[in-house]
C-alpha cells in the first residue's frame, strides 16, 4: 500500500473532523468528543496515545460511513478487507495535531462541515445552475462530477425527506478530496445505502457495467460543475448519454 503524501493525510484528518464534529453535535449521539468521551479515554487509554485515539474514532465511524471516514475507500487503496479501513501500513496523524482535535471542538452544521472538508483538500467548488438542481424529483437518478456538483446536491438535499442522497446520485471521481467529501454528504445529509463512487475511465463499456452494478440503469440527469477534472466530467457525461432514461 503506497502511503498517501503528507498533505494529503492533513487533508484527509482535517476534512474527516469537520464531518466527525458536525455528527457528534446531533442529539443522541455517544459523544466522540467532550469530558464524557475524555473520562472514557483516560479508563481505557492504557499506553495508547492520541494518533491511536484519532484512530479508533474514525474506524469506528468509518463502519456506517466507509467514504467519508476509511481512507481504503478516499484514496482507493487496494489489497484491503471491507471491514480494514486503514491497513497495517498507515502512518496515522501527527500526535500534536491527534490531541488537539480532541479539545473543544468545533460543532458546525452540515453545510458548513461539507465547505469545511472541501476547503481542506482545498477544492474550488463551483456553482451549479439552480434549474437544473429544480427538476430533481424522488425518482430521478442523477451523475455528478465536481466538489461544487456534490455541495450543489448535498444542500438541495438536505433536509429533503422525499430525497435519497446515496440512492440517487452517483459521483465520478478520481480524486480523494471528491470522494470523501461525497461520502461526508452521505453521512450527513443521510442516505439509504453507502455513498456511490465510481472512477472516471475511458472505457464506457466497463463504466455503464460499474453504473448499472451500482444500480443507476438509467440516468436523468448529469450535474457536472467547472471545477470538475476533464476525466471525470468526460466519464459523466458520456455515461449519462449511454444511460438516458
Amino acid at each position: 500500500m503506497a502511503a498517501p503524501h503528507p498533505h494529503q493525510l492533513e487533508s484527509f484528518y482535517a476534512s474527516a473532523l469537520a464531518g466527525l464534529y458536525a455528527l457528534d453535535a446531533r442529539p443522541g449521539q455517544r459523544r466522540r468528543f467532550g469530558a464524557e468521551a475524555d473520562a472514557r479515554w483516560k479508563g481505557f487509554a492504557g499506553e495508547l496515545t492520541a494518533p491511536d485515539r484519532l484512530d479508533l474514532v474514525l474506524r469506528d465511524a468509518a463502519v456506517q460511513h466507509a467514504a467519508a471516514f476509511a481512507p481504503r475507500v478516499v484514496f482507493a487503496l487496494a489489497g484491503l478487507a471491507d471491514d480494514e479501513p486503514f491497513g497495517p501500513d498507515w502512518p496515522g496523524w501527527h500526535p500534536h495535531e491527534s490531541e488537539a482535535a480532541f479539545r473543544a471542538p468545533a460543532e458546525p452544521d452540515t453545510q458548513r462541515a461539507l465547505r469545511d472538508a472541501a476547503a481542506a483538500w482545498h477544492l474550488e467548488p463551483q456553482p451549479i445552475d439552480p434549474t437544473a438542481l429544480a427538476a430533481i424529483s424522488p425518482a430521478s437518478s442523477i451523475v455528478a462530477a465536481g466538489a461544487g456538483a456534490v455541495l450543489a446536491l448535498a444542500a438541495h438535499f438536505d433536509g429533503a425527506a422525499t430525497l435519497d442522497l446515496a440512492d440517487q446520485v452517483l459521483v465520478i471521481t478520481g480524486h480523494p478530496g471528491q470522494r470523501q467529501l461525497f461520502g461526508l454528504a452521505v453521512a450527513l445529509v443521510g442516505g439509504s445505502r453507502p455513498a456511490q463512487l465510481l472512477a472516471p475511465t475511458d472505457d464506457l463499456q466497463a463504466l455503464t457495467h460499474a453504473a448499472e452494478a451500482a444500480g443507476f440503469r438509467r440516468l436523468d440527469l448529469a450535474l457536472v460543475s467547472a471545477d470538475a477534472p476533464p476525466p471525470a466530467r468526460a466519464a459523466a457525461e458520456a455515461v449519462a448519454t449511454a444511460l438516458r432514461a
